[in-house]
């Protein structure tokens, strides 16, 4: 009788959190007993950040950030549901919903650290230490050790590709934590996917022409599958039951160790899209292409995609049916710019596309620029003046606002789609690389600012 009194009182409790109750509510049920602190500390902790998030947020828009007016700051999300992240993917449903908070969590290679900027506010809220053992491991050009992020379903762990150290990471956001650490046996961890449920990320060993299956609770490795050469960007189909896999083929400027084991695979074509089942890995197609494929998104069908190419300062749409380019923008050059301007092939690298598929906006890392192009049509809308060497981009705010990552000015540009114009650009730290948009529990990150 007592443990169905507590499983009662456990449901009513959560059902008043989520209509808005307070502590001092949760304390009236009926005929219940006290609730355990845990569960009263995490109830205030919601209702305390989700109070200063909104009051934040008022004052954001009353004043924006940085004084540029009519900026548009967003709202704090209320409603529980299904999220999609920057990716493109469902985020999935967390059991119990409570309030949660848009955060853009910004890979810092050289730092090895992850920094947790609010949306709303536009403020760095603090960072993660994503190589607490100070491992060291170096390659060609800067050193990297954050390559590639993604946050689970219920927005508590950071998944972290920790590039040339050649493994990838759990982390606990809330504590900053380490919960685990899987190494590739590989001299460069790159990009990676988390599926829909949350169960398995896919990352890739860039040297070895491997995608690995990581189950997330465990960081056990539960396979693999050979890819193009040299696999790069991964992504989950919105089922859940195809995995795609870029590659970019061998770099010069990139090899492989000369003491590395010799590769005992045959890698499909140099310049490839391979398409598996995320269940089994086995090979359902390759789709070569005449480049190297840089990032990329799907188009809203599926049936396409849009992507920047290698040593091209241009966007394409590919269609994944004709198996061909259907569409190609050339993109401005800065007067000046050479090869010296970009590294690893790479003169355009970051591509993100608005929710209602209609703005992509990519990052020009040789010209310095943000460029706004309307899709399906790749036509030109404005190019964005950033910092230096843009390396990555993504969408926040519902597609109102584009984060930017300058990788040799270490700092943040956050771009109004809107206004088609920088609002705020913010210091992040060293060698920013990757951006992944999340929401993160309000108990969360009071947790997180506490401990700061």
């Amino acid at each position: 009788m007592k443990q169905l009194l507590g499983v009662t009182t456990f449901f009513v409790a959560m059902m008043l959190l989520n209509s808005g109750a307070t502590t001092s509510d949760l304390g009236r049920v009926t005929n219940a007993p006290a609730l355990p602190t845990a569960v009263l500390a995490s109830a205030k902790a919601d209702q305390e950040i989700g109070e200063a998030v909104t009051q934040e947020a008022t004052k954001a828009k009353q004043l924006p950030a940085n004084g540029v007016k009519g900026a548009d700051n967003g709202a704090p999300f209320t409603k529980p549901g299904i999220d999609h992240d920057a990716k493109g993917k469902k985020a999935g449903t967390v059991r119990v919903q409570s309030r949660s908070i848009e955060i853009a969590l910004v890979a810092n290679s050289v730092a090895g650290t992850v920094a947790l900027v609010d949306v709303a506010s536009r403020s760095v809220l603090g960072t993660i230490d994503v190589n607490p053992a100070r491992v060291k491991s170096e390659g060609p050009g800067a050193p990297n050790y954050a390559q590639d992020t993604d946050v689970s379903p219920d927005g508590r762990t950071l998944y972290v590709s920790r590039g040339y150290v050649g493994d990838v990471a759990a982390f606990d956001i809330a504590s900053g934590r380490l919960l685990w650490v899987r190494s590739l046996n590989t001299g460069r961890a790159d990009h990676m996917t988390l599926t829909p449920d949350g169960r398995s990320l896919f990352v890739s060993a860039l040297l070895d022409n491997r995608v690995y299956k990581v189950a997330t609770a465990t960081g056990e490795i539960t396979g693999h599958l050979v890819t193009g050469v040299y696999p790069h960007d991964n992504k989950v189909s919105r089922d859940g039951r195809r995995l795609y896999n870029s590659s970019i083929g061998p770099l010069g400027t990139l090899p492989r160790k000369a003491d590395a084991p010799p590769l005992t695979e045959k890698p499909g074509y140099p310049f490839q899209l391979t398409i598996a089942d995320a269940g089994t890995l086995q090979i359902r197609d390759r789709i070569q292409f005449d480049k190297g494929i840089r990032p990329w998104e799907f188009t809203p069908d599926e049936k396409g995609l849009y992507t920047q190419l290698s040593n091209e300062h241009a966007v394409v749409a590919y269609n994944l049916v004709a198996r061909k380019v259907v569409k190609r923008l050339d993109l401005p050059v800065k007067p000046g710019v050479t090869a010296a301007d970009w590294d690893f092939e790479a003169p355009h690298h970051g591509l993100a596309l608005t929710p209602d598929g209609r703005t992509l906006c990519l990052a020009g890392r040789a010209s310095d620029y943000a460029a706004l192009v309307r899709a399906p049509a790749l036509t030109l809308i404005a190019t964005i003046p950033v910092g230096d060497a843009p390396g990555w981009s993504e969408v926040a705010d519902n597609g109102r606002l584009c984060f930017v990552a300058n990788t040799r000015s270490d700092d943040l540009s956050i771009i109004s789609i809107p206004e088609r114009k920088e609002i705020v650009r913010l210091p992040i730290g060293d060698g920013p690389k990757h951006i992944t948009v999340a929401r993160i529990p309000a108990s969360v990150l009071a947790a997180f600012k506490a401990r700061r």
